[in-house]
């Protein structure tokens, strides 16, 4: 039988007591060892889970912050966009406004020059007027030798401006003037 005492597959004494001790260390292990360990562990996955849960929470943020950032450059770019398309307007309307006022000024200015031209134009035949009026009287008064009253010279007056007015429109009226006003210092005298 010592043969069968020596065989390591057969369970002896020692077998029994080793699987007793390893059953208490178990118990013992599972009772006061494992508890805190799995108490650890337990938190320590509850931590994890909620810097995931943070996590996926703060990623959310960031896609809903990035989102915002994208609506407000829009925004920003869209009004920038009609701030510029505001002032472009403002400007073609003020250089509109400002070519209008350059031309009434170039209109007033024109007219201004015509006015005066034909005012001086106007002045100019006038003087011519008087100038042809106080020659003729000379000429009269040297044809006759004498004054004029001062209806004749009137009359002369008038006559002789008549004349120069149809010189002017290109009919020769001087010889007959020289004739009309030898017949009237004729009738005066």
């Amino acid at each position: 039988m010592e043969v069968a005492s020596s065989n390591f597959l057969v369970p002896n004494g020692t077998f029994i007591v080793e699987l007793a001790a390893f059953l208490i260390v178990l118990l013992i292990l599972r009772r006061y060892v494992l508890p805190p360990i799995s108490k650890i562990i337990d938190e320590r996955q509850a931590t994890i889970r909620q810097a995931l849960a943070d996590a996926d929470e703060a990623k959310q943020r960031a896609a809903d912050a990035e989102e915002e950032y994208k609506r407000i450059v829009s925004e920003a770019r869209q009004q920038a966009r009609s701030v510029v398309e505001e002032a472009n307007r403002q400007a073609e309307q003020a250089r509109a406004d400002r070519r209008e006022q350059a031309e009434a000024e170039y209109q007033r200015i024109v007219s201004s020059a015509y006015a005066d031209i034909e005012a001086q134009s106007r002045r100019a035949r006038q003087e011519l007027r008087e100038q042809a009026a106080e020659m003729a009287i000379a000429v009269a008064e040297k044809v006759i030798g004498q004054g004029l009253d001062r209806q004749a010279q009137s009359a002369l007056i008038d006559r002789t401006i008549a004349e120069v007015a149809g010189s002017q429109d290109g009919t020769p009226e001087l010889a007959g003037s020289q004739a009309g006003a030898s017949q009237t210092a004729g009738e005066t005298a």
